[in-house]
């Protein structure tokens, strides 16, 4: 590379580090460490934040056992900073789209964020339960948020009497026995399918089938897979 071209590369990057604009879709760990580390390497420029949950950044590992346990209140597990980031937070706003040609944003209240550069940081989420209206129903919970942690926790908190888990992945491996704990319960059953669990029990089940559930048990969804159904149920 001749000398001209690194001078000219050299004078791009510390234009954009200067005025560019930079937005980051995602507002958890992923990215909150990248705007720390964008201003700890001299991006001066505006950066915008874009998250559809309300809260700012939070710690996810302790929903699943500290929350829920009752040991921390879930609105309590929000991520240290590094370093201030001075950005324009957008939270409680879905990214819905991009367009390439214009750069920009399309969220969900209609408006459009521009950009120079866009970083993708938006993570993963828990499988919904494919019915929509079953996945409504008194009882039934997924975990993700620190808002599924919380209300997941009140209801463990009441003891119900049985509690299934569907998804023995690392999510449904670590809440199970915490269920039992807080409720007091019998150790966790790992069955290879759906079973009724007897009083106090919680039961893990994952396969790869969609199940019957009956209505007055108390479902916790850690969903990373399905069920298969019995025949007798």
């Amino acid at each position: 590379m001749s000398v001209s071209i690194k001078e000219t590369v050299a004078d791009l990057l510390a234009t954009f580090k200067n005025t560019g604009r930079l937005v980051i879709v995602g507002a958890s760990l992923a990215g909150l460490r990248a705007a720390e580390a964008l201003r700890k390497e001299g991006f001066t420029g505006p950066l915008t934040i874009i998250g559809d949950e309300p809260e700012e950044p939070y710690d996810r590992p302790p929903l699943s056992k500290q929350v829920l346990k009752g040991w921390v209140p879930a609105d309590h597990t929000k991520l240290p900073r590094v370093r201030q980031v001075d950005a324009e937070w957008r939270l409680g706003i879905a990214a819905t789209g991009l367009d390439r040609v214009t750069q920009q944003v399309r969220l969900a209240n209609g408006e459009q964020v521009p950009y120079d550069r866009l970083l993708i940081a938006t993570g993963t989420r828990a499988r919904e339960w494919p019915n929509a209206k079953e996945a409504a129903l008194e009882g039934v919970y997924t975990i993700r948020t620190s808002t599924d942690a919380a209300g997941l926790q009140k209801a463990l908190a009441a003891k119900p009497g049985r509690v299934l888990v569907i998804g023995a992945g690392f999510i449904g491996s670590e809440v199970a026995p915490v269920t039992s704990t807080v409720r007091g319960s019998q150790k966790a059953r790992w069955p290879t399918a759906t079973t009724c669990s007897h009083a106090f029990v919680t039961t893990v089940v994952g396969s790869r089938s969609t199940p019957r559930i009956p209505s007055e048990w108390s479902i916790f969804m850690a969903y990373s897979g399905s069920i298969r159904q019995r025949s007798d149920m």
